[in-house]
């Protein structure tokens, strides 16, 4: 059903059953700013359209890509200099975000979105993850889906200047009841007061990262791969590895609180009073709290932490992986017997030959020893012999 007059329907319901919890809130911070409301239509200006990752969606199952994950569950390669899967891994988990059969926009929330376990099944068909990825993978999805939301809030609510033209501008591929519900939704006053609270409080924030899509996991395993004894990077270190800036591009904030912490960091010397922390980052950004662990990459957590720093594991292989290398090694070594047996049976088969023609020489030399001993006891015999008799002997 079309309403007729849209703005009655997006202001018809404003109690707190239609507001968005603490998960939209967060949504909401990701806007950098407001449009002016004096926009009225969307630019037809063609641009390139959402990455479709069409080569994966239409891949061929025996042809999926094996991901790597570290201790943690967070992938981390392969990377060559010829393909980036995991990158492409990550910007195919946004194309299922962006896949509104898989993830509606119209909950508040992503912990109430269903069909969960049907995109961890879409995503196995694609791609060949290990089971202990799947939390990350499930919860870089919802990720994508807020920033998704965020997008659309701001590309078809605020850059326009009412109900009526954003209707009119709705995206073609939400449902039309759905995009009522999430005008509704908008629109209702308590949602648009904490929306403008949230936006103060991420505009404040300071430090942010520079690091681009790059995940954290992804540089913290390079930054270790690079150091030649092949140790993992301090908190400092990645600290000040994901705040690089790059000279010709504009930041929302100024680099000289970012500077100043660096500063502080590599200058830092641990107190000799127990109480004052060991490391840079932590002395001079304040301790950790329960939850989520800074500088480590989405997921990884206190508990998470002690829990994998008692396992020997470095890193996660896919089973399906694994039992195909292990399927692939006892081909292997079956082969490398059949081959050290077809050796050695060839080796046995040269040494007997060799064997049997040193025999048939040492055979032959004897045979012509035995006619040369023959021969010369006949000569000698005929020597002694009359002249007559040996002449008669020899015709």
């Amino acid at each position: 059903m079309v309403y007729e007059n849209i703005e009655d329907y997006a202001q018809q319901s404003d109690n707190d059953d239609d507001i968005g919890d603490r998960d939209d809130e967060l949504v909401e911070e990701q806007i950098e700013s407001i449009p002016s409301q004096q926009a009225t239509e969307l630019s037809i200006t063609k641009k390139r359209g959402p990455t479709m990752m069409h080569g994966v969606q239409v891949g061929n199952f025996n042809e999926r890509e094996a991901i790597i994950c570290n201790k943690f569950g967070q992938p981390i390669g392969p990377v060559t200099k010829e393909k980036d899967i995991v990158g492409q891994f990550s910007r195919f988990l946004g194309t299922i975000a962006r896949t509104y059969s898989y993830a509606p926009l119209t909950y508040k929330e992503w912990r109430k979105v269903p069909h969960k376990e049907k995109m961890w099944e879409f995503v196995l068909e694609k791609y060949i993850v290990p089971e202990n990825a799947k939390k990350w993978v499930l919860r870089t999805i919802g990720e994508c889906w807020r920033g998704y939301k965020c997008r659309t809030k701001k590309k078809h609510f605020y850059m326009l200047k009412d109900n009526k033209t954003r209707w009119k501008n709705r995206p073609k591929n939400i449902p039309e009841k759905d995009f009522q519900q999430l005008l509704s939704l908008w629109n209702n006053k308590v949602v648009m007061k904490r929306c403008l609270i949230t936006k103060d409080v991420r505009m404040s924030q300071k430090n942010m990262h520079t690091a681009g899509p790059k995940s954290f996991a992804r540089i913290h395993e390079e930054m270790m791969n690079d150091d030649p004894n092949k140790e993992p990077p301090t908190l400092a270190q990645m600290f000040e590895r994901t705040r690089r800036r790059t000279v010709g591009n504009k930041y929302v904030d100024t680099y000289d609180d970012t500077a100043n912490k660096i500063e502080q960091m590599k200058n830092y010397k641990p107190s000799e009073d127990r109480s004052a922390p060991l490391d840079p980052f932590l002395a001079t950004m304040g301790k950790e709290y329960d939850g989520h662990r800074r500088l480590f990459g989405r997921g990884v957590t206190n508990r998470l932490m002690n829990k994998v720093n008692g396992d020997g594991t470095s890193y996660m292989v896919p089973r399906e992986l694994m039992d195909s290398l292990r399927a692939n090694a006892e081909k292997d070594q079956l082969l490398d017997m059949r081959k050290e047996l077809d050796e050695d049976h060839a080796r046995k088969m040269a040494e007997l030959e060799e064997d049997h023609a040193r025999k048939k020489a040492e055979l032959e030399a004897m045979r012509n020893d035995i006619d040369k001993v023959v021969e010369d006891a006949m000569q000698r015999l005929i020597e002694k012999l009359p002249a007559g008799v040996a002449r008669e002997f020899l015709t």
